[in-house]
């Protein structure tokens, strides 16, 4: 989220709240029992841009740092395992009060293992991608292989699309359908074909942005989103898709947004996006305590399972309210998201 310490863009801070919504907004699946259609739109189309935006943004301004002949690496990874770890206690306690009670030495063990490969909660699986993503762009850039950290992540994100929006496609093609089929794939997606390449597409856009205008980047933006729509609707009609979390149209479509955020920055709104970058680090980090606590509270008093759609506004009003009271108080735990 909030990882890389750097020259404020208003509307960058502005987008990643919004982004932080989106992800409230799978987690929760508003209007999935009443509006079907709908929910499918706003819980697998729109927001699959939020995580990889997140990625993007950090490679964008990390590759600027190593261009720039700093030396971030170090404190950077630290600076991620500590917030990574302070949260991560935050769930381990909820998850030990839930059920590794039970078993306390099978419960460390899988705290151990998560923390370290798949992430510590549903949604901290960003942590070692995004770590992974550090380690192996700055190795190549340390080791003069600078000029595959691209085309590596191309490569990577191809792979990814076809194990999710192609899988059906690709299945039963030998040797890549093993992949695919793997019961770790999608740990190896999270990580290598989708963490890497939109932390390596921050460096992409750190090149071509010199040499673009709002203009072009507008048009760039809405080419891309139609080419991603008409790309959703094919392999959905056609029934190649696993899924529709990886797909071709969504890399351009990243890449444009950045830059048209990066070239409209929108200085005006400040102060406005102060509050936003400290907010989309809390939001997206706390959001899954209170959809527990919401969810919770209003089955033991109502008797039975709250909606999707109201769980998403108690916790999009949870996370502000909360978010805006510790902002207020100058709590220290912003300095952990």
């Amino acid at each position: 989220m909030n990882s890389i310490k750097k020259q404020r863009i208003p509307s960058i801070d502005i987008f990643r709240y919004i982004c932080a919504l989106l992800v409230i907004a799978i987690h929760t699946k508003p209007f999935e029992s009443t509006l079907p259609k709908l929910s499918f739109v706003l819980v697998q189309i729109i927001p699959r841009i939020a995580v990889p935006f997140f990625f993007m943004v950090s490679g964008y301004f990390y590759f600027q740092k190593l261009q720039n002949g700093e030396k971030p690496f170090k404190k950077e990874v630290l600076r991620l395992i500590r917030v990574y770890f302070f949260w991560s206690c935050i769930y381990f306690f909820i998850d030990f009060l839930q059920w590794g009670y039970a078993n306390p030495k099978g419960f460390i063990a899988n705290c151990v293992v998560s923390f370290l490969f798949y992430g510590s909660y549903y949604h901290f699986w960003y942590f070692p991608a995004l770590i992974f993503s550090i380690c192996f762009a700055t190795l190549l850039w340390k080791s003069g292989l600078k000029k595959w950290i691209i085309p590596a992540g191309f490569a990577f994100y191809i792979l990814g699309c076809l194990g999710c929006a192609y899988f059906n496609l690709c299945k039963n093609v030998p040797v890549l359908g093993n992949i695919l089929s793997l019961p770790q794939f999608i740990h190896i997606r999270r990580i290598l074909l989708m963490g890497y390449p939109f932390f390596a597409g921050g460096y992409f856009v750190n090149k071509i942005n010199e040499k673009a205008n709002l203009k072009n980047g507008m048009v760039m933006m809405l080419g891309s989103l139609l080419v991603w729509i008409l790309e959703i609707l094919f392999v959905i009609r056609m029934n190649f898709q696993n899924n529709i979390i990886l797909t071709f149209g969504l890399y351009p479509l990243t890449v444009s947004v950045l830059i048209v955020l990066i070239l409209h920055p929108m200085p005006e709104l400040k102060e406005i996006s102060s509050v936003c970058r400290k907010l989309s680090g809390f939001t997206f980090y706390s959001h899954p305590v209170f959809i527990l606590a919401f969810a919770s509270v209003y089955r033991a008093v109502a008797g039975n399972d709250i909606s999707g759609t109201v769980l998403f506004i108690f916790t999009v009003l949870g996370t502000l309210i909360t978010g805006l009271a510790l902002l207020r108080s100058r709590s220290k735990i912003y300095q952990l998201t």
